[in-house]
């Protein structure tokens, strides 16, 4: 090898070695779930916490906000719902502390592993619904939106406990049905932190991360 050759060999080497090492947004990390994590929205208080649905490990996000609460099962990953507990509505005299319904997915909507910008993907599922207080069991569809687009990683601009905060790389989804879009935005370990709908081109509600809770 020449000289010249040599130089520019071991010159475009330590280039590479010493330029910064990004790493690239993932979508799967997005839906990630931390246990412990307790936050709130202007409607409700999320809990993020490990449990068992179904026979099986699970990680629990309860949600509570006006006297109603529900309580959605994931498997690890974060992107497969098992199921979801609803629990009476205080405000009619029910027990909060208690589910009087049951919904047990098999298959589990899903949402994919990977996505790029741009790209469509449908979440489905169906599977049984458990009447505690009628005792009876039912067939049931998944009921949420199915037919998503993944918009993109985004850097959601939030104030959080009274002072801005940043969730890098969160995955921005959209959701049509009909005349209904949503916008959602989901952060790593937090779950979905913002979202939007609207009716047509008019904004129906908004709801988004504002605190956070320590135990």
């Amino acid at each position: 090898m020449s000289p010249v050759l040599l130089r520019s060999t071991l010159a475009l080497g330590l280039s590479v070695l010493a330029a910064p090492a990004f790493a690239a947004a993932d979508f799967a990390t997005c839906f990630t779930l931390t246990p412990g994590l307790r936050w709130s929205t202007g409607d409700e208080t999320l809990t993020i916490e490990k449990a068992s649905f179904n026979g099986q490990d699970a990680i629990k996000v309860h949600s509570a906000g006006g006297g109603v609460g529900m309580a959605s099962y994931f498997d690890a990953s974060g992107r497969q719902l098992l199921g979801q507990d609803r629990y009476g509505i205080s405000a009619w005299g029910g027990d909060a502390s208690q589910p009087v319904m049951t919904d047990t997915f098999k298959p589990a909507p899903t949402f994919p592993q990977s996505a790029k910008p741009g790209e469509r993907f449908v979440v489905n599922g169906s599977g049984e619904r458990t009447h505690h207080v009628e005792e009876t069991v039912e067939p049931v569809d998944y009921d949420g939106f199915n037919d998503y687009t993944f918009v993109g990683f985004e850097n959601v601009e939030a104030t959080v406990d009274n002072a801005p905060r940043t969730f890098k790389d969160a995955c921005h989804v959209t959701a049509t049905f009909e005349d209904n879009r949503i916008e959602a935005w989901y952060a790593a370990g937090f779950g979905r932190i913002k979202f939007e709908r609207y009716m047509g081109e008019d904004l129906l509600m908004r709801d988004e991360i504002e605190a956070t809770h320590a135990d």
